[in-house]
């Protein structure tokens, strides 16, 4: 999932400024297309309409392989931990203190 995740958004940016220090991803692409043919007074260029296609066709490649992962790799994910009898929530025994309730 994190493949998928990181080709369309950067996610090590935390402030608008991040961007000198990671590069952008497919979403700051669309959304600067979308800035780009709003602010204009007439129809979008062939350019815009290209650049529109490749990214379409960059985000479909993407949600080609979330549409695999989830259908595919999430239930494979599941039965494996419903097999080793992992427990959906972890609950820490009472009056346990310590910081490592997940640990038990």
């Amino acid at each position: 999932m994190t493949e998928v995740e990181e080709v369309l958004v950067q996610t090590k940016a935390r402030s608008n400024q991040d961007v000198l220090n990671y590069p952008i991803r497919l979403n700051n692409y669309l959304v600067a297309l979308g800035g780009v043919v709003s602010t204009a007074d007439g129809a979008p260029t062939q350019v815009s309409y290209d650049v529109f296609a490749t990214l379409s066709k960059q985000l479909d490649e993407q949600l080609a392989k979330w549409k695999q992962i989830l259908y595919t790799d999430v239930p494979a994910y599941n039965d494996l931990v419903h097999k080793q009898d992992v427990p959906a929530i972890i609950l820490a025994k009472p009056g346990d203190t310590g910081g490592n309730a997940g640990n038990q």
